[in-house]
């Protein structure tokens, strides 16, 4: 019986950075926008998302997050 069977404890499961939370969230809310069928600035969506990334990367950086 091996496998598939997950060794931890569900309240185990492995924390994520606050900078991957938010490239998940970007990546999933940028899916989102493009298949509503609402105009979506694309490259507006990248800029702001990459811009936020510098900012978080830098409190990481400072170890603020």
């Amino acid at each position: 019986m091996s496998g598939a069977v997950n060794p931890k404890p569900l309240n185990m499961i492995e924390r994520q950075t606050t900078i991957e939370e938010f490239t998940n969230f970007c990546h999933a809310e940028k899916e989102r926008q493009m298949n509503s069928g609402e105009n979506f600035d694309e490259q507006a969506f990248d800029e702001a998302k990459e811009l936020t990334l510098r900012k978080l990367q830098v409190l990481e950086d400072e170890g603020w997050v």
